[in-house]
């Protein structure tokens, strides 16, 4: 059985060859903060241009750490460099033992000293005690933008990544701000050495700051194995190489591995599955009424309309009607604009309707669709389907029995129950539980958190208390509960790259997609302990796609007191496809059934 990688670093350190060739100190200001606004951690990015050091590492409060070379002129710099700076009069400088330093800390500091490292390819930056990386084709000069990876080393060692955006100064007007205003921002340049450095506020028309456009989340492809050039520009790829480069500079001294395991079970999903789960869909859309509803009511909306009516028909093989409004006794599909051109009148999206199946689809979607149409057979695919299986949800919630799949052929022979918190409009907790019995009839209703009553749903409920719970699963008379981590899995990048080096394209096959692949493909688990588990579940299906657009984290499952874990029998709930929309690490299928219950009642 293959390993399958983890985002949990694991760091051989050599403490004694560290202390022989560095030195680390630790700055603390007696203040509560290193300054604010456009001031705060200033001091950090002052040292940082220091020449004599090599790194910062800072998240925030009033403490920082820095990595210099081992010199008996440190002290004296440092001293020098104080006297220079404003704003020092509260700070203290500390030499620290090595073995005193945590070891995310020590491992950070390396990882930062990079930034002074003129990549061939990827610019290395240590801005604010942070450390970025920008690949060339992130750099977006119309819109003046850097894009870059963050990457962090946390507490528990786990390499943990996002993706910031640097915006030029001149789009500023393009810029959102909340409570924290432009001049509050610190700024940025981009040296020729390809080096990101803070400058003072207003000194250069040529600045960036840590801010992206709009509300647009720039993204980053996770990984992409068409060649080794496009590799190199996802995620994966500039972790590799970063991992490569910091074995190779600091050789004999630190070395960085990701942590794994080998045991595992696993829930492959078959193509069968998938065509027998894609026909029971068809067959629960054809034997229901389905009414098409124009709510646009402009000259291009009947067009549309009378698209959407043949696809429908072309796809599921139903017949279809167009009717003025909803109907009680039919799902539902009914056109309407996107969000924004409700902003000044009453959002259709809001409108809530009891005992009825409503799903709105955009006008502007199927106009795209319509205008593409001989290159997008695919996208109306992908379209009707989602809109299938999100209304054939809400028919199941209306008529309180799951149609979606055969619940009886899970083998449960009990009743069995999954519960969520959610929070509504209101801003205040719900908890909603839906009860399922062997046949697949359900009920859901909410209960609320009282200290007067101690059921089996309070019971539950106090769970909830705990921020990283998803929700709780209550079989007999044992409760499981799923949890949210920071670990997230890794593919064989290193064999990936070697690879795709050697010109080996054809890394899409079963082989290698069980050698290089374990770590993104199917639904697996493996155990932490007698009462615990993780489980992830990756892309689905027997091929492999050449571009995973994220990563899967993986979930913790615990039990509850004296429960009994009982979750992998709940396994190939995650299987399906109405419950995972292009995503990765879903929750069993109910828990969805519960979010569409919750949207439409707290």
């Amino acid at each position: 059985m293959n390993r399958i990688q983890t985002n949990k670093l694991v760091a051989d350190l050599n403490t004694g060859i560290l202390s022989e060739k560095y030195e680390i100190f630790n700055v603390r200001t007696s203040d509560m903060y290193f300054g604010k606004g456009n001031n705060a951690a200033k001091l950090v990015d002052d040292f940082t241009n220091e020449k004599f050091v090599l790194s910062v590492v800072y998240e925030r409060g009033n403490s920082f750490y820095m990595l210099l070379k081992k010199s008996v002129e440190n002290q004296n710099n440092i001293n020098e460099a104080v006297q220079k700076l404003h704003g020092t009069e509260n700070i203290t400088v500390d030499k620290m033992y090595v073995e005193s330093v945590p070891q995310n800390i020590i491992v950070q500091l390396l990882l930062n000293s990079m930034g002074t490292y003129e990549g061939a390819i990827l610019g290395y930056h240590n801005v604010t005690g942070h450390f970025y990386i920008h690949h060339p084709s992130w750099v977006k000069p119309k819109r003046k933008q850097i894009v870059s990876l963050e990457l962090r080393v946390t507490k528990e060692m786990l390499l943990d990544w996002n993706v910031r955006t640097f915006t030029s100064i001149t789009q500023q007007r393009y810029i959102r701000f909340g409570k924290k205003k432009f001049n509050e921002y610190p700024e940025y340049v981009l040296g020729k050495d390809n080096i990101l450095k803070r400058i003072e506020k207003g000194s250069s028309s040529e600045a960036y700051i840590l801010r992206q456009m709009g509300d647009d989340k720039t993204n980053i492809k996770f990984l992409e194995i068409d060649s080794l050039e496009k590799f190199q520009k996802t995620k994966m790829g500039v972790i590799c190489d970063c991992i490569d480069k910091f074995n190779t500079k600091f050789s004999g001294v630190a070395h960085l591995e990701f942590d794994s395991f080998n045991d595992y079970q696993e829930e492959q999903i078959s193509s069968k599955f998938l065509k027998g789960s894609e026909q029971r869909i068809k067959e629960s859309a054809s034997s229901h009424k389905i009414v098409l509803v124009d709510g646009v009511l402009d000259p291009t909306s009947p067009l549309c309309i009378e698209r959407l009516k043949q696809k429908i028909k072309e796809q599921f093989g139903c017949d279809i009607s167009v009717y003025k409004r909803p109907k009680v006794d039919a799902i539902n599909i009914v056109l309407i604009h996107e969000d924004d051109f409700y902003k000044d009148n009453d959002d259709p999206h809001d409108k809530v309707y009891k005992d009825c199946a409503i799903q709105h689809v955009t006008i502007e979607t199927i106009a795209h669709l319509m205008s593409s149409e001989k290159d997008n057979e695919t996208g109306w695919k992908s379209i009707l389907d989602c809109i299938m299986q999100e209304v054939l949800i809400k028919e199941d919630i209306v008529c309180n029995h799951i149609s979606m799949v055969n619940w009886s052929d899970y083998g449960f022979i009990g009743n069995i129950v999954f519960g969520i918190c959610y929070k509504g409009g209101d801003d205040c907790r719900h908890f909603y539980f839906m009860t399922i019995s062997p046949n697949g009839d359900f009920t859901i209703a909410e209960r609320e958190n009282t200290i007067f009553e101690h059921d089996e749903y309070q019971e539950c409920i106090d769970i909830f208390d705990n921020e990283d719970v998803v929700g709780v699963v209550k079989y007999g008379d044992d409760v499981n509960v799923i949890r949210n981590t920071r670990l997230k899995t890794i593919p064989e990048i290193e064999h990936i790259k070697e690879r795709l080096q050697n010109n080996d394209n054809k890394i899409r096959d079963k082989i290698s997609r069980e050698e290089l692949f374990p770590a993104i493909t199917d639904i697996k688990c493996f155990s932490n302990n007698n009462n615990s588990m993780f489980y992830f579940s990756g892309i689905i299906g027997t091929g492999m796609r050449r571009v995973i657009p994220t990563a899967a984290n993986i979930r913790l499952v615990d039990t509850w007191q004296k429960s009994n874990l009982f979750f992998e029998k709940l396994l190939k709930l995650m299987a399906v496809t109405f419950v995972r929309n292009g995503q990765l690490t879903v929750v069993p299928f109910p828990f969805k059934y519960l979010l569409e219950f919750a949207r439409t009642n707290a």
